[in-house]
C-alpha cells in the first residue's frame, strides 16, 4: 500500500543518489560527459527506496539507519547487475565479448573498477552523512504520518 514513509524513501533515496552520483563523477580523472548513469542508479535508488526500504521503516533510529545503509547496498548491488546485463548485450553485440566468460570477466572488472573508485574516503564520508541524513527524513515522516494512521 502506498504510504508517505515510502514517499519520503523514494524520494530521498532518488534525490542522494542524483548528489551522490555528481561527487563520484567528479572522482574520475576524466568525467563522463554524459549523465545517464546517474539517471539510472538514481532509478534504481528510487525503486529500492519505495520496495525495500519504505515497507521496513519504523519509529526506530537505529533499525532505520541500518535499513539506509542496506539501501545503499541493494542500490549498488541491483545497479551493477542491471548494468553488466547491459554491458554484456552490448558489447557482446558489438563482438567484444567472445563468449559468456568475456562477459562474466568484464562485469567484474567494471564492477571492481567502480567500487576501487568509490573507496575514496571523503566520498565513503558524504555518503555516511546523506544516511545520517535520509534516516532522520525518513524517521520524521514515519513518526509524524504513519503512527497516527497505524495506532501507535
Amino acid at each position: 500500500m502506498p504510504t508517505l514513509t515510502r514517499l519520503a524513501a523514494l524520494l530521498c533515496f532518488a534525490i542522494a543518489t542524483v548528489y551522490a552520483g555528481t561527487e563520484y563523477y567528479k572522482l574520475y580523472e576524466e568525467p563522463p560527459r554524459s549523465t545517464n548513469g546517474i539517471a539510472f542508479v538514481a532509478l534504481v535508488a528510487a525503486v529500492v527506496g519505495w520496495r525495500f526500504v519504505g515497507l521496513r521503516l519504523g519509529a526506530g533510529l537505529l533499525r532505520n539507519f541500518s535499513l539506509v545503509i542496506q539501501g545503499y547496498i541493494a542500490t549498488v548491488l541491483m545497479s551493477f547487475i542491471l548494468l553488466g546485463f547491459y554491458n554484456a548485450f552490448t558489447m557482446g553485440y558489438r563482438q567484444r565479448y567472445k563468449s559468456l566468460d568475456d562477459a562474466f570477466q568484464g562485469f567484474f572488472d567494471v564492477s571492481v573498477d567502480h567500487l576501487m573508485r568509490m573507496s575514496d574516503t571523503s566520498f565513503m564520508l558524504m555518503l555516511l552523512i546523506i544516511a545520517f541524513v535520509i534516516t532522520g527524513v525518513v524517521t520524521l515522516v514515519f513518526r509524524l504520518t504513519e503512527r497516527r494512521r497505524l495506532g501507535l
